[in-house]
């Protein structure tokens, strides 16, 4: 049986985005795939039990026997770090290898996900070095594209920390002015220092785009038309702050965005519903008047009504874009498109031994 540990150098990078496709991508090719995400902090509740919210997710899609909580054995709870740290005991390489041995009954590859970098869990013995070497896995390190010197950097740091164990790298969220610089200068650069690079994937707006339904829950808003659109994406957000013909102007540069403005600027919501709008955010608690609500529910542009003023609204919006889970089937699908076209999959399945 392969092992295969998914890891990153920081929160974000998609590495469950990976987990999914590669999964998806093995049982297409007609292997037996196993998931296990060792230890987890995002913890939610399901059942009663405290389980990890992505492997929710990972076990729907891949259709998998076991029971989510079989398949994120250490939650770390603040409280549970406090009492293993109380105790300097915490006997978590017990759970987590009776966990592997469950998840790895009858498969051909077991995909492990690691944590959001390669240092956590380093404080309860629980580094992403010190699980692949638990279970001699090979690991892939998605590393997310943040300027030309990080890159490199991050890819370097990854080979540092976890040597003979790294199969390569995944370069993610490149964008298309950088692009060429990825394929032509960091591959090499990489490749020299023996570091694989199995595939750079572009920066795709849908992928980092965020739900109507994920920006109420995350404003605490009120919908005031279309809540049937709650799946709706929108992949850029532009605030409404201007007069309304260089409103009007200024929203025809945006595809699927998502127009944050005041609830009495009726002059910005018409010319945000005149162009390829996907939600409007009215901030200050200032509903519109009837007339907006009506041409919205008529153009299928749901309307969402928050307290905060609109730079609070902006920051909160900030810190959920290109945050958000891969639950979508619209992204789920866009990702998978963008690693069958763009990841090596031939070296990677090489390299792991199928």
């Amino acid at each position: 049986m392969n092992a295969l540990y998914i890891t990153s150098i920081e929160n974000y990078s998609g590495k469950t985005a990976v987990c999914l496709a590669l999964g998806k991508m093995l049982q297409g090719q007609q292997h037996k795939v196993g998931y296990l995400k060792p230890v987890s902090y995002q913890p939610t509740q399901v059942s009663g039990h405290i389980v990890d919210e992505d492997a929710i997710f990972i076990k729907k899609i891949l259709d998998l026997p076991l029971d989510v909580w079989d398949l994120s054995p250490v939650i770390a709870t603040p409280q549970v770090i406090t009492d293993c740290l109380k105790d300097n005991l915490c006997g978590f390489e017990e759970q987590i290898a009776k966990a592997y041995e469950k998840a790895s009954q009858g498969v051909d590859v077991m995909l492990l996900e690691g944590g959001g970098s390669l240092r956590m869990g380093s404080a309860i013995g629980l580094s992403t070095p010190r699980v692949a070497e638990m279970f001699d896995a090979r690991v892939l390190a998605v590393v997310k594209f943040r300027g030309h010197l990080r890159i490199l950097d991050d890819a370097l740091s990854a080979q540092s920390s976890l040597g003979d164990k790294l199969v390569g790298v995944l370069l993610n969220r490149v964008p298309d002015t950088d692009a060429d610089f990825a394929s032509k200068e960091a591959v090499p650069f990489l490749e020299n220092h023996g570091i694989p690079v199995l595939g750079i994937l572009p920066d795709q707006p849908r992928v980092a785009a965020i739900s109507v339904g994920e920006m109420t829950q995350t404003l605490g808003a009120e919908i005031l038309a279309c809540e049937e659109e709650k799946e709706a994406l929108a992949e850029t957000m532009v605030v409404g702050a201007m007069g309304g013909q260089e409103a009007l102007n200024r929203f025809r540069k945006y595809q699927n965005k998502c127009v944050i403005t005041g609830g009495d600027r009726t002059d910005i919501q018409l010319a945000a519903l005149e162009t390829s709008t996907v939600v409007m955010i009215l901030t200050g608690n200032l509903r519109p008047p009837a007339s907006i609500l009506q041409l919205a529910e008529e153009q299928c542009v749901p309307v969402l009504l928050v307290p905060m003023n609109t730079m609070e609204t902006v920051e909160a919006l900030e810190r959920a874009f290109g945050r958000t889970h891969l639950g979508h089937a619209g992204k789920l699908a866009t990702f998978e498109a963008l690693m069958q076209q763009h990841l090596d999959a031939d070296r990677l399945m090489k390299l792991m031994g199928l």
